[in-house]
């Protein structure tokens, strides 16, 4: 009920042309409301044997390993460990997809994470061979690729949940946005520093990338709307650029980089119609 009435609450104030920054308000706090109760989330969900992630849990630590092949069909394994505090405590912050965003971007354990996956061992080739910034892109949409896909009605028993970036690291699995998040943290880190963006089409987020930062192999890929960034599909195969073919409603960085504002009111009257369409579905995969 509340999801409805917040979205009816946006459909009135695009009605009177306020639609934007209610819809901005609502990405950055609403999901505080409908995630679950802290005392749910301070521990990780069992991983399934047989996957592309294992996790080892100490006294004090998570410590996952995982391997993963990317585009170029190189074979990487990394490991990674997580003070079980810090997952605790990620997990009992309750952010909006905005908040998911800039955390994403600024998390230490991000930043340390990107350190470990720029020193991932490649399984598949001499490992002392320089490795190229298109194979360092491909290796990190790899990775993140790899991780499973989960909606969050199947993983936290609620309609929407915003996992932080450690959440996602630690859990090995997470639906659009939490998958997006994490590409966008370890994007923005060295040793890429990219500039980068959420990008929303309808009941989906990608990560977006400015297109001057990228390897010159990426130099005709085409932009989004505003000409500025890329996108990249955090749970399809889909090249660097392509992406499902729907209207692009906002791109934001440290603030609006694009918004399309008739799109946001058709979209959010589908949803409100149909509030699952909020909730990225499996065949986002195909």
């Amino acid at each position: 009920m509340k999801r409805r009435s917040l979205l009816e609450k946006v459909i009135d104030r695009i009605a009177i042309g306020a639609g934007v920054s209610v819809f901005l308000s609502e990405l950055r706090e609403s999901y505080a409301a409908v995630s679950p109760d802290s005392n749910a989330t301070t521990k990780p969900p069992r991983v399934g044997t047989g996957g592309l992630v294992s996790r080892e849990v100490t006294e004090s630590r998570y410590v996952m390993t995982y391997e993963w092949t990317d585009r170029l069909q190189r074979r990487w394994r990394s490991t990674f460990a997580l003070d079980r505090t810090a997952y605790s405590e990620a997990a009992q912050e309750h952010h909006g997809y905005l908040g998911g965003f800039e955390t994403a971007k600024t998390s230490r354990d991000v930043e340390r994470f990107a350190a470990r996956l720029a020193a991932a061992d490649l399984m598949t080739e001499d490992a002392a061979r320089p490795i190229s910034r298109t194979a360092r892109l491909e290796r990190a949409i790899g990775f993140v690729r790899s991780l499973g896909y989960t909606t969050d009605i199947d993983s936290k028993g609620v309609p929407d949940y915003v996992r932080t970036a450690e959440e996602t690291l630690v859990d090995g699995r997470g639906d659009c946005e939490d998958l997006a998040y994490l590409l966008i943290g370890i994007l923005s880190n060295p040793p890429f520093e990219y500039r980068t963006a959420t990008v929303i089409p309808p009941g989906h987020m990608l990560a977006g990338v400015h297109g001057d930062d990228l390897p010159a192999v990426y130099a005709d890929t085409p932009t989004l709307p505003g000409n500025r960034y890329v996108a990249i599909e955090s749970v399809t195969s889909r090249p660097v650029g392509s992406f499902q073919d729907d209207p692009v409603l906002l791109i934001y960085n440290d603030g609006i980089e694009y918004v399309d504002r008739s799109a946001i009111a058709e979209a959010t009257g589908d949803v409100l119609r149909n509030p699952s369409e909020f909730q990225t579905i499996a065949d986002l995969r195909g």
